[in-house]
């Protein structure tokens, strides 16, 4: 069994019992308000951004700050591992991939794998499972490296948020777009297709039930099975949301292997409180 550090970036979203059971280390993210910076879930955590957000202030999400990613990859090349992966969050929707390869460039690294996945947290987390038992059952590193590829190759996310206020104030939708929507009543849900270098609109509808069988209508699209794939269901104040469409999925589709955990302030702050994410990716290879 080869000594392997995992290194994401938090929007991860592991907890701290997960960071330490997974062994990952963590570059945090810089989440910046009125002007002054912070570091994500170290000097501002997730209930403070979700009050932020409740009393809808403008917040903004960067990657990693990059002296911050050479101390830990120094820390790393100290203690002499056989290999290092790095799962950078998406570049559709961060800088960060790019800020690492720049880290390892600079700590003079060469036993790193640096991987865009295209994606953030549920794939991510998923990666990072797929590493740890890959490698107790003695898989060798390039395999263990395309396994990863085919996990960030077959992978897609959509997000549903509960409002359009927050999307508007991020930039992500015109007001004359939100005013469209509100006068028809229609939410949309939106998706980051396989590699997909932007959010694109999968839909709108007026009620949940016919956003839940949009989703369900792409799972079938996308020949995603209970047997073939697991999912991952993000949320930010939106557990009733999360258990409404998994209840709906679940009659329609059989159960699933799933996750609940907490959206990221990456996402959040762009789409808001009662924002749910849905992603699904290829089961953990056994």
């Amino acid at each position: 069994m080869n000594k392997i550090a995992i290194v994401c970036d938090s929007s991860v979203s592991f907890t701290k019992d997960e960071v330490e059971a997974f062994g990952v280390y963590i570059a945090p993210l810089t989440i910046t308000h009125n002007g002054k910076a912070y570091v994500d879930q170290v000097t501002i955590t997730q209930d403070e951004v979700n009050d932020l957000l409740r009393e809808h202030q403008i917040i903004t999400t960067s990657q990693p700050n990059i002296g911050t990613m050479i101390d830990i990859l120094t820390e790393i090349k100290a203690k002499d591992y056989d290999h290092v992966f790095i799962l950078s969050i998406g570049t559709a929707l961060s800088g960060s991939y790019s800020a690492f390869q720049h880290a390892v460039s600079d700590v003079e690294m060469d036993n790193v794998t640096v991987i865009n996945t295209y994606s953030i947290t549920g794939p991510v987390q998923q990666g990072v499972r797929a590493i740890r038992a890959m490698n107790e059952q003695g898989d060798s590193i390039d395999t263990i490296r395309e396994y990863l590829e085919y996990i960030f190759d077959n992978q897609v996310s959509y997000v549903y948020p509960e409002t359009l206020d927050q999307v508007v104030m991020s930039g992500r939708m015109s007001r004359s777009a939100q005013k469209i929507a509100s006068l028809l009543r229609v939410k949309p849900i939106l998706y980051l297709e396989n590699k997909g270098e932007a959010i694109e609109k999968l839909g709108i509808a007026r009620t949940d039930k016919k956003i839940f069988q949009l989703l369900v209508d792409d799972f079938i699209k996308n020949n995603v099975t209970p047997l073939t794939h697991d999912l991952y269901l993000l949320e930010s104040e939106g557990m009733a949301t999360v258990e409404a469409f998994r209840d709906y999925l679940f009659a329609k589709m059989g159960a699933f292997q799933n996750y609940v955990i907490n959206l990221p302030a990456a996402v959040a702050t762009h789409a808001g409180l009662g924002t749910i994410a849905v992603q699904w990716c290829p089961k953990l290879k056994r």
